[in-house]
């Protein structure tokens, strides 16, 4: 299990959503290079850069782009507005050891004969149902169809969020994180993670392999000077 800090950028700043709602954004007044440098030092190993720009159909985040450069000891997965295959192949060209997204969702078959390791489907859950579109879009597809979909096509890895807790601090959705999960997927956690003690439960989930966090880490509720939050962010994904 590991634990993997989230940059998500709005309008060129650091900034997490409550909900995924743009009108409840709390920006952080961080530079966000100096945020990732802070967190190598504290020992992270993957982190997980959201273009929220982009997920809200905006002109592309380019501050992102040059992570894997200046940062070349990190793995960087990167999600936010990357809706064609074109897209993705820029991003894996540059350098990133993964792409997120929902177009694994929406359109499966155009991700056909790309790598399943550098793809992590973005499995948003919302009562239930997926979304997509900066979590506005309900899927008009069943969740078991696009499980299906997607383990056909050998893609394996994907990163479920409780959209109802994002943003919280209120713990870990565990029943959407397990309902992914038990389809034989490798699920990193995302949503509500509030203190280290919440990794636990997630890591006693069969094919739990990461647990995403950046508010608890930006604002301290996971301190980075603490050895174990250290030891987490070490940990193998």
């Amino acid at each position: 299990m590991q634990l993997i800090p989230s940059l998500d950028l709005l309008d060129g700043r650091l900034v997490r959503l409550r909900h995924g709602d743009p009108a409840q954004a709390t920006f952080y007044d961080l530079a966000p290079e100096a945020w990732v440098a802070r967190l190598a030092a504290a020992g992270a190993r993957r982190i997980h850069l959201v273009d929220l720009d982009g997920a809200f159909g905006r002109p592309r985040q380019g501050a992102f782009l040059r992570f894997p450069a200046t940062f070349p000891g990190l793995h960087f997965q990167l999600g936010g507005g990357l809706r064609d295959r074109a897209a993705i192949q820029e991003v894996l060209d540059l350098g990133f050891d993964a792409v997120v997204g929902t177009l694994a969702v929406e359109q499966p078959l155009a991700l056909k004969g790309l790598p399943g390791d550098r793809l992590i489907a973005a499995l948003d859950l919302k009562d239930g149902r997926i979304v997509t579109r900066g979590w506005q879009t309900a899927s008009a597809c069943a969740s078991t169809d696009v499980f299906e979909s997607l383990l056909v096509l050998g893609f394996d890895r994907a990163l479920v969020t409780d959209v109802g807790r994002d943003g919280t601090l209120e713990g870990p959705g565990l029943d959407a994180v397990a309902q992914v999960a038990k389809e034989g997927f490798r699920v990193q956690a995302s949503g509500g993670l509030r203190a280290l003690g919440d990794l636990a439960p997630l890591a006693r989930i069969p094919g739990v392999v990461g647990a995403i966090s950046g508010k608890a880490l930006l604002e301290g509720v996971l301190p980075l000077d603490d050895p174990a939050t250290r030891a987490a962010l070490e940990g193998a994904a």
